[in-house]
């Protein structure tokens, strides 16, 4: 085997550990790293898997910060009718 064969397969396989360690960051860089150096099919896939197992859960962001901006306007809401005439 070539050395640019076992590439992808080294940098999935870092991907991997990094990821089970908890470092989504560095697996998904070395995931994309992967994809970059032209791998087999069973890798390519392995490194889309990854990488769509750690994206990031846009709609949740949104609906964590709509409620963020209701709970501060409860809390506005609550401090202006406390105040004293």
């Amino acid at each position: 085997m070539k050395a640019s064969d076992s590439e992808p397969a080294e940098a999935l396989r870092r991907a991997q550990k990094a990821l089970t360690a908890g470092n989504v960051v560095a697996a998904r860089r070395l995931a994309r790293q992967a994809l970059a150096a032209n791998p087999r099919e069973t890798e390519a896939t392995e490194a889309r898997d990854i990488l769509a197992r750690t994206d990031v859960a846009w709609p949740l962001l949104g609906y964590g910060a709509a409620a963020a901006v209701c709970f501060l306007l409860l809390v506005l809401v609550a401090v202006l009718r406390s105040g004293h005439p």
